[in-house]
């Protein structure tokens, strides 16, 4: 059992929940959420079970906390970048980035997307929040593009929840298969082209 070391209490304090985050993530993966015991997050974490419950208060509550220290960076740099054009350029990119995240980082939209679907609704809940910043700027563009004429929808915040829904199918879809870079590409380009027919009504 890996013992942690730390120059403070405060620092050992992270240095655990850290370590609790890595085991979790790695002991979910591997058995799901109901397979994934605290005994056997104590065990790769090497932190008494008991010592555990210091910092969570159920393995639900330890899945959130993995998403929520693991995902928002990954949607802040995917929000953070600068992409001039009009709305539907925008969207697409936006589009392209969540698909490429999967790509990058399959192990955490596995987690989220298959073991997180297992959470007690109030708990998995608040995972979905998690996917707030991206929805609502899918809303915004949608919204922009009605507004200067260039989206035939007369219903932005409809299309914005329909191309939102389509972001997490397509991740849906690529957490189930085995060659993610081989289907990633055509995964992205069917919704892409759906997108772009029903905003521009073409």
């Amino acid at each position: 059992m890996p013992r942690i070391r730390a120059e403070s209490i405060a620092a050992h304090k992270e240095a655990s929940r850290l370590a609790i985050l890595d085991a979790a993530q790695k002991v979910f993966l591997a058995n799901g959420f109901a397979g994934g015991s605290l005994s056997a997050i104590s065990d790769v974490a090497g932190i008494p079970r008991t010592t555990i419950y210091e910092y969570f208060q159920s393995k639900g509550h330890i899945l959130l906390a993995v998403l929520e220290d693991r995902i928002p960076p990954l949607l802040d740099e995917l929000l953070e970048s600068e992409v001039e054009g009009c709305p539907l350029e925008r969207i697409n990119y936006i589009f392209t980035a969540g698909v490429e995240m999967v790509v990058a980082a399959p192990e955490l939209a596995e987690l989220m997307f298959r073991v997180g679907r297992e959470l007690p609704k109030d708990l998995r809940d608040q995972m979905w929040e998690l996917l707030g910043p991206v929805t609502d700027e899918i809303f915004r563009q949608c919204r922009a593009g009605s507004a200067a004429g260039e989206f035939a929808t007369q219903h932005p915040d409809r299309c914005g929840r329909v191309i939102a829904d389509m972001l997490v199918s397509a991740i849906d879809e690529l957490t189930q298969e085995r060659d993610v870079k081989t289907t990633a590409p055509y995964v992205l380009q069917s919704r892409l082209a759906f997108i772009r027919g029903g905003l521009l009504g073409s």
